[in-house]
Parts: structure tokens; C-alpha cells; sequence
């Protein structure tokens, strides 16, 4: 009898333990598949698809684990799955245009969750992109069938979070990008008429790839920045989903107003600089015709970035000078070629230009300087003929690190810590213009390029003409690397110093 006894109880420590072990690999095994499912439910949320899609997801990775979806009950929430009223009551399942706040059923049906949410109401926190995914398998039971015991549920679940995506799209506004709208008519190109119908190429295509790509970002979710450049970089502003403005919004359809607004930037009309002026009678590399004036603001020949030009003054207003110019017509001195042979212009001569007259361009191409010629130049500038605002005269205004800086500014200020930072630049091709003081030091008046100059400054250049402005900043090889170190001694090999 004791033996019995002793065998009884042995068989059912022995089905306890049986049982418990296959309640140990079931729960496993669930386990496992839960969270597996969490992580794929992730990637589908991170594609901007609905919650039923990732639903689907979840149940396609448990039935791939072997777990009879016949016997599981299966819970995916998401923070913010539902369109809600004024008082927050459900209206419909999330269908790709949730309304940004986090859903408060969940307070309900899954507060352990709806307190990881963040509170999106106050616009204070961003929302996040966290799915819960549950699942209730009923797991057999052996030996305590025999007792009327046929099974056991059992639940787990997890939490994965898709990282959200702060996004800054870079855009070249210099008139370059309408370079395929070139209107042979007026003989350059005209941002005021393809600003208007918004056909400025490649600009538009620019655009037009934006906005394709905000259309796969996730409203409430990402957020993007735009920031376009020519002379110098911007920020836009752009309302957020609570109406606020900010340089990263998660609104996108505010961020595609704002890229449908973008216009290309007016520079000064290159054919109307004073023909012996352009760059296209230069050769940098030559005997002759280097570039006589500064191309970021051709008032400034010596160099300091101001129109005055104290070093190389006209001969009316000094006429002792050694270097004084005589002003004529075309603006450009070949009265004296022997005493000019020295600058080995073709003809001889170089520019000069008035100091008190915005005379770099000959705006009505009559050949000759007039009053017209001078107002011209100041309505472009809209009346202002500040020092500063002498650089919109300009004819280069691709200013690639401007955008790059600006972008990166903009992530290390506002970008989210567990966000994935992304930066896609858009431009039509080689720099030919860099940032200015204050951004970068004073005595970089008209920025790292200062141009070749008329005058002799050994600080800056050994020789009559500094090559800088054709050499390194019209960068058009992707191998030249530039080093602006304070000493060259921590300049990279291979960098040009």
C-alpha cells in the first residue's frame, strides 16, 4: 500500500512537472514570437502604414513561429490609431491622417501603455512611434486533463518603438537652377517669370522630388526642415501639427506649402557686366586676362568689401596715385597701355569703377555708362546701397556650405536625440561662393573667397593676383580638398592650403 501510495504521488509530481514544462517551452516560444512580431510591426509603422497593416505584420510573423493562430488572441495598439472628436471619442481607425494626440481609450483598455505615451495634447511633447503588441495563447495541459484541467492562458507582450526621422531637405535657390529656362529673349535667365509660373528649371524638378519625398514621411511622427541657399542659407518657418511655428515641422502638408512657395534667387545679370569684365576673357591659369575684380561684389576691386576702393582710386579723385584709374565710358582704363602692361590685361587697362556710382553693369547695353545704368543697379537692389547689400549684385551664389552649415545647425539644435538624423541636398552643381563674416572670421570681408585683387597685399598673396577664387572656390572636382586651418601644420595631406 505504501508503495502505491508512493507511486501515485510520484506520477503526479512527474505530470506536474510535465505540464509545467510545456507551459515553460509554450510561454517561450510566445515570448519569442511577440516580440519578433513587435520588431516587424515596427517597420511597417516606420513606413507610415495603417494599424491594420500592422496587424497583419504581427500575425504573419506568429504563424512563421509556428504559434496556431486558432488559440492566440492578438492586441496591436499604436499611441495615436484614431481620428477622435472634440471630446476625444473614437470616429475612425487611423487611415493615414491621425489628428496627432494620443488616443485615450487606451487609458482604458491598455493603461500600462497609454502611460508610456506622451502627451501630445499640450504640443510640448512629440509623439512617438511605440507599439504594443500582446498575444493570449492557450497552452495544453497533460496530466491535469485528468483532473478536468485542459489549458492554461498565457499572455506576454512587448513594446518596440520605430525611430522617428528628422529630416532636413537642402535646397539651391541660386538663379543657376533655372539654367533649362534660359530665355534667349532678354539673353539670360528670368527667375521673375519662372518664379510666377513655377517652371524654373531644374528648380522645379528639385521641388517636385521633395515633395515626393515628404510624402513618405509620417504626419505627426517625422518632421522635416527646409533650408535653401544662394548667397547665404535660411531656415523656412513652418507650422507644426499644433500650429506652431518651428524649423522642424511635423506637419507635412505645411511642409509642402512651404516647398511649393520656394522661388529661385535673382542674381545680378552676368551678360550685363561690362564685357572686358566677365570671367569668359580670363584664363586663371595663363600669361594674360586673370580676372581683374571681385565677383562677389564687382564694385569691390581691391578686395576689402566695400565699393570704395581707397587703393585704386580714380585719376579725377587722385589723380597721383600710382595705381589711380581714369574713368571712361565702358569702365575699363586703357588709356596708359605701357604703364598697364604690368597686369597683362589684353589691350592693357583693367576696371575702374566710381566709388560713389553702382556702375558694374551696363544694364541697358548701350556700351556706355549713363545715369540709367546706375538707377538700374539700385532698383535691383531695392533702393538699398548698403556695403553688405552691394554682394546681391553678385552673379555666383552657390553657396553649398551656407546649406550644409545651416542644415547641420538645424539638426544639432532641434534634432531629436532618438531620432534618425537625415540630411538630402538638392543642387544643380560647383560651389562658387562661401559664407561671410560674422559666420566666419572678419577678416574674410567678402568670405573665404575673397578674388583676385588689383592691388599687391603680401599678407594675402605673394604675387600681383591671388588665384583663390578660380581655383578653390569654383570647385568643380569632387577630389580638391581645401584646408582653412589657422596653421598649416594640422592640414590633411593633400589638402590645398
Amino acid at each position: 500500500m505504501l508503495f502505491a501510495v508512493a507511486a501515485i504521488g510520484l506520477l503526479a509530481a512527474i505530470g506536474l512537472a510535465i505540464d509545467a514544462g510545456s507551459l515553460y517551452v509554450h510561454y517561450g516560444q510566445l515570448k519569442r514570437a511577440v516580440d519578433a512580431a513587435g520588431i516587424t510591426a515596427a517597420n511597417e509603422f516606420k513606413s507610415g502604414q495603417a494599424l491594420d497593416k500592422l496587424e497583419e505584420a504581427a500575425k504573419e510573423i506568429l504563424v512563421m513561429h509556428d504559434i496556431d493562430m486558432t488559440l492566440v488572441d492578438l492586441k496591436v495598439y499604436i499611441c495615436d490609431a484614431y481620428e477622435a472628436d472634440d471630446d476625444h471619442d473614437l470616429v475612425e481607425p487611423y487611415l493615414g491622417t491621425s489628428d496627432g494626440t494620443r488616443d485615450r481609450y487606451l487609458a482604458t483598455v491598455e493603461p500600462t501603455f497609454y502611460a508610456r505615451c506622451p502627451n501630445t495634447e499640450s504640443g510640448l511633447q512629440a509623439a512617438r512611434k511605440l507599439i504594443w503588441v500582446e498575444a493570449t495563447q492557450k497552452a495544453p495541459l497533460f496530466f491535469l486533463s485528468i483532473l478536468g484541467f485542459n489549458d492554461v492562458s498565457l499572455t506576454t507582450h512587448t513594446i518596440t518603438e520605430a525611430a522617428p526621422v528628422d529630416l532636413v531637405i537642402v535646397i539651391d535657390i541660386s538663379e543657376s537652377m533655372a539654367r533649362d529656362t534660359f530665355d534667349f529673349v532678354v539673353g539670360d535667365y528670368d527667375p521673375a517669370n519662372c518664379n510666377a509660373s513655377n517652371t524654373c528649371y531644374p528648380l522645379r524638378d528639385a521641388k517636385d522630388a521633395a515633395l515626393v519625398l515628404v510624402d513618405k514621411m509620417h504626419l505627426g511622427y517625422d518632421r522635416v526642415a527646409i533650408v535653401t541657399f544662394d548667397i547665404e542659407a535660411m531656415t523656412i518657418p513652418i507650422l507644426n501639427i499644433h500650429g506652431v511655428s518651428t524649423s522642424l515641422s511635423d506637419d507635412m502638408d505645411e511642409v509642402k506649402n512651404a516647398i511649393n512657395a520656394i522661388e529661385l534667387h535673382d542674381d545680378a545679370p552676368y551678360n550685363r557686366l561690362w564685357p572686358k569684365w566677365r570671367p569668359e576673357l580670363a584664363d586663371p591659369f595663363g600669361a594674360q586676362n586673370f580676372v581683374a575684380y571681385n565677383p562677389v561684389n564687382p564694385e569691390d576691386r581691391d578686395g576689402d568689401g566695400f565699393d570704395a576702393d581707397p587703393a585704386l582710386p580714380t585719376c579725377a579723385d587722385n589723380p597721383g596715385h600710382p595705381k589711380c584709374c581714369v574713368l571712361d565710358d565702358d569702365r575699363w582704363d586703357d588709356s596708359q597701355p605701357a604703364r598697364f602692361a604690368e597686369y597683362n590685361y589684353e589691350g592693357g587697362g583693367f576696371p575702374c569703377d566710381d566709388d560713389n556710382l553702382l556702375d558694374a553693369y551696363d544694364w541697358d547695353l548701350d556700351g556706355v555708362y549713363t545715369g540709367v545704368d546706375d538707377l538700374s543697379s539700385e532698383a535691383f537692389l531695392n533702393g538699398d546701397r548698403s556695403a553688405g547689400n552691394l554682394k546681391e549684385l553678385s552673379f555666383l551664389s552657390t553657396c553649398t556650405g551656407c546649406g550644409i552649415r545651416e542644415a547641420t545647425s538645424v539638426l544639432s539644435n532641434h534634432g531629436r536625440s532618438g531620432a534618425v538624423w537625415i540630411v538630402v541636398f538638392l543642387s544643380d552643381g560647383a560651389v562658387n561662393y562661401s559664407d561671410s563674416p560674422p559666420i566666419i572670421p572678419n577678416q574674410y570681408t567678402n568670405g573665404f573667397c575673397f578674388g583676385p585683387r588689383l592691388d599687391l597685399n603680401p599678407a594675402l598673396s605673394p604675387t600681383m593676383f591671388s588665384y583663390a577664387w578660380n581655383i578653390h572656390c569654383r570647385d568643380k572636382t569632387p577630389d580638391t580638398r581645401v584646408c582653412i586651418d589657422d596653421d598649416i601644420s594640422s592640414c590633411p595631406p593633400g589638402s590645398i592650403y
